[in-house]
């Protein structure tokens, strides 16, 4: 449980807020990955003591919870989506809201993991839309416009389950193409609880990495074609051989449109199949 105010806080590090600690704990995890963000970590980005962070949250676990809600609530910021709520029209609410979804993920690439993973407020809710005041004005925007209950969930359901598959994808790609040294299998050793002394940043061995090595990723740099950074025997893997350009390229934001609209086609199938 964050904690807002901190009144016992002796002179210069009543500078020192909630707000200021989650934010600065998101621009640490933006440039280092997650895994950096240790309780020591932050203290000395904050130039405060370990101690000082305790007024503030319980561990870090409670500080990663508030750096999800602090991600999620961007989509404050996009006042498409609070248009789209208004007008009550559910198409375009969830269309916008897809995309505000998808901004922040982008925004946060190596911070999207904990979106997609941390345990929420209460067992049924779905990332990536976990923040209870969202998924209720979804929810009354969906109802608003004639869905059933019955419709209201299962759109609830797919859209999130839309969202969160394709964006891990997409995030994941770029945390590959810009590896931290907090993702992936890199640790940093720190449970978060006051007095813990560890903080490394070695890899967790046997565990997995989204990171490509260092001649990995130079490799790939120096390929002038599909065809060298696909290199397959033509008789064995023929088709892979002859779709190697399409397979090398990225069309994002192209499919997530495309997806996007063809989950709302399919919700509209289903209204127009069992009208409430």
């Amino acid at each position: 449980m964050i904690k807002r105010t901190d009144p016992h806080a002796p002179g210069p590090r009543r500078k020192l807020s909630a707000d200021r600690l989650i934010t600065e704990t998101l621009a640490l995890v933006d440039e280092q990955g997650i895994a950096a963000a240790s309780m020591r970590t932050v203290a000395r980005r904050l130039d405060v003591q370990v101690m000082t962070l305790y007024r503030y949250v319980d561990n870090r676990e409670d500080l990663f919870d508030a750096v999800v809600d602090h991600i999620v609530d961007e989509l404050d910021d996009d006042p498409d989506i609070e248009s789209a709520a208004a007008a009550g029209q559910w198409r375009p609410y969830l269309t916008s809201l897809a995309w505000g979804v998808r901004r922040y993920a982008l925004t946060h690439p190596h911070a999207f993991p904990l979106v997609a993973t941390r345990p929420p407020q209460a067992p049924w809710i779905n990332p990536p839309l976990r923040s209870l005041r969202w998924i209720e004005q979804m929810l009354q925007t969906l109802a608003g416009d004639g869905f059933s209950d019955e419709h209201v969930l299962y759109t609830y359901r797919c859209f999130n389950s839309f969202l969160l598959g394709y964006l891990l994808l997409e995030t994941s790609a770029m945390v590959i193409a810009d590896p931290k040294p907090g993702d992936g299998s890199f640790q940093a050793g720190d449970d978060g609880g006051p007095g813990d002394p560890v903080d490394s940043t070695d890899p967790v061995p046997g565990s997995l990495s989204p990171t490509r090595t260092e001649g990995q990723r130079e490799d790939i740099a120096d390929c002038d074609t599909s065809e060298d950074l696909i290199a397959v025997d033509p008789e064995r893997y023929p088709l892979i051989h002859r779709l190697r350009e399409g397979l090398t390229e990225d069309h994002f934001e192209e499919e997530f449109r495309g997806g996007l609209e063809l989950l709302l086609d399919r919700i509209e199938e289903q209204l127009q199949q069992h009208p409430s």
